[in-house]
């Protein structure tokens, strides 16, 4: 019996010494090895300019809703398009949003229209593919429409001019 006593005593003594160890250490501002450890700043402190404060200039100005399915020929004309398209006009504020469709049962892009708060886009183009409507982000009024006859450059050009307003 003693010796069971010593054994859990002795377990005891070592993890209340390696917590009484990891405290001082996190409290002294150094790791285990002496190297002192970076003080980690919040988001949108003044020294760290992220979070809150800059949101505002992150949020894009216009989403571009692609209307996309698998099986669709338009689509097929479209994606090459409007990937070029997009390498154009990458440092524009614009969000790019795929609506895949390809699985008619699916019922996921309804859901994200619903929480881009634009959920009667869907029930205005549920099943039809092959274009990209072009929305301005806070009024979430369409602005635009790109179809898949519509050259790379010819998009990329709707695009700014949905950003420009």
């Amino acid at each position: 019996m003693k010796s069971d006593f010593t054994r859990y005593t002795a377990a005891l003594v070592a993890a209340t010494t390696l917590v009484a160890t990891s405290v001082a250490i996190s409290q002294s501002g150094t790791s285990p090895s002496g190297t002192p450890v970076k003080e980690v700043q919040p988001p949108g402190s003044s020294s760290n300019p992220s979070g809150m404060q800059h949101a505002e200039a992150r949020m894009p100005k216009v989403i571009a809703l692609t209307f996309y399915a698998d099986w669709c020929p338009g689509c097929k004309m479209l994606t090459p398009k409007l990937e070029a398209a997009k390498k154009k006009v990458s440092e524009q504020p614009c969000l790019f949003v795929k609506l895949d469709q390809t699985d008619k049962d699916s019922v996921q892009a309804e859901y994200l229209l619903s929480a881009l708060g634009v959920s009667e886009l869907w029930k205005d183009n549920a099943g039809k593919t092959g274009f990209v409507i072009l929305l301005d982000a806070k009024t979430k009024k369409v602005i635009g429409k790109i179809t898949a006859d519509q050259t790379s450059a010819a998009m990329s050009a709707a695009i700014s001019s949905a950003v420009q307003g």
